[in-house]
């Protein structure tokens, strides 16, 4: 966690990999990949998370929670 620009997903996506080299458990999920993944199937998800981004607001958690699962 941090503040706009400073490389957040770049550090997860690393630590991920480290971690993963002795494991293989470990996996690095982006919301905002799987926002805009979703948004472009234009399903009815992606209808709900585009309205949410017009009005400039967050995406409900019960949506997140669903596309994270």
């Amino acid at each position: 966690m941090g503040p706009p620009g400073c490389k957040r997903k770049e550090i997860a996506l690393s630590l991920s990999e480290y971690l993963s080299e002795e494991t293989n458990l470990m996996t690095c999920i982006s919301v905002g990949d799987l926002l805009i993944k979703e948004n472009s199937k234009k399903s009815e998800l992606g209808k709900l998370i585009v309205e949410a981004r017009k009005t400039y607001s967050y995406v409900p958690d019960d949506i997140v929670i669903q596309l994270v699962k």
